[in-house]
């Protein structure tokens, strides 16, 4: 396909529904980041760092098109359904650990740093919901890049990319090697600055070049996953032994591991139709919104009575749990509000 033939596809996310079908698999792979795999040596958990920069290349991908002018268009309606989206999960999470702290009896002191945390560093300041921090980065990355557009700065984008790459690792992957501090942050975690804006900016570089993406086969895609998930474990390892290894949300292999899933996933857009596939938005967000607290309650209920079996399956409960709500709510008010409703095109 020539590039105005691939653009009828890449549309919206609902076009290519290979897309779809990812962004509901990376959800358990959110799952065993967050909350651990029932194996023994812990690898599988450890690389499954890749989700949230998948996540954002495909937002970067379908929301920054290579047309200026709809390329505004769309951030305007994006950080408007972005900010309703955070101010729902700020609602909701605000009285789920109300009584989260109630029933524990635990207190929580909000103080000048936790403010900067939360509105200049997206971390999420109590115990329940701190997977927040990605809804929150993506709002500040839009607002960024759509106050660059205003000004007439995204012609620079490529330069501000790199740079930024090479900010995440020397703030994240080398902030122990280098002995990084900032206002006594000894590394950056995943924020707007360090994860969102890169991984939007690179999506938005595959978008001009969808003809040059296209053409990489699905087996050189699948091995670029590989490679890069032996490139994520040989980093933790050889920092670890090091001394390094004070973070693990910034590494090289997990950027090379969502670009190939993600190139994979854009290659396959005519895939069977299916609910996943057209719903795939709002399924992946109400069930990163659930999870956390489904674990929780979950933790609550058998928890401290058969703390192994929680230990061990209370992510995958949870998820579980979380998937049969978003299918329950994807037709709700919040999610028509929030998420994207467009029939899928027949090519």
């Amino acid at each position: 396909m020539n590039k105005a033939d691939l653009n009828r596809f890449f549309r919206h996310g609902h076009s290519c529904r290979g897309a779809g079908y990812l962004r509901f698999l990376l959800m358990f792979v959110v799952c065993f980041w967050n909350y651990g795999f029932p194996e023994p040596t812990g690898i599988v958990s450890d690389l499954c760092g890749f989700a949230a920069p998948a996540f954002f290349i495909f937002s970067g991908f379908f929301v920054l098109s290579d047309e200026a002018e709809n390329r505004q268009k769309q951030i305007e309606r994006k950080i408007k359904r972005t900010s309703l989206w955070l101010l729902c999960m700020i609602i909701f999470y605000v009285i789920v650990n109300i009584a989260f702290c109630m029933i524990k009896h635990v207190s929580v002191t909000f103080t000048l740093r936790t403010a900067f945390g939360f509105f200049a560093m997206n971390l999420w300041f109590l115990p329940i919901g701190s997977g927040i921090w990605f809804i929150h980065a993506l709002l500040y990355a839009y607002i960024v890049i759509y106050i660059a557009e205003r000004l007439h700065w995204m012609k620079y984008y490529k330069v501000v990319m790199i740079l930024l790459f090479i900010f995440m690792l020397l703030s994240g992957e080398f902030a122990g090697l280098i002995d990084f501090n900032f206002l006594g942050y000894s590394y950056i975690p995943g924020n707007w600055l360090t994860r969102a804006l890169p991984y939007l900016l690179f999506g938005m570089f595959m978008r001009e070049n969808p003809e040059f993406f296209m053409e990489i086969r699905p087996r050189v895609n699948l091995m670029l996953f590989v490679l890069g998930g032996a490139l994520a474990y040989g980093e933790i390892h050889l920092l670890s032994r090091m001394g390094g290894l004070i973070y693990m949300g910034h590494m090289v292999g997990y950027g090379i591991m969502a670009f190939a899933l993600c190139n994979l996933a854009l290659s396959l857009p005519k895939l069977p139709e299916s609910h996943i596939a057209y719903y795939d938005t709002a399924l992946s967000g109400l069930i990163y919104a659930f999870m956390d607290p489904a674990y929780y309650l979950i933790w609550f209920a058998i928890g401290e009575s058969h703390y192994s079996i929680f230990i061990h399956f209370g992510g995958m409960i949870a998820l579980v749990l979380s998937i049969l709500l978003a299918f329950s709510l994807k037709e709700s008010w919040l999610a028509k509000k929030c998420f994207s409703r467009r029939p899928i095109e027949t090519f």
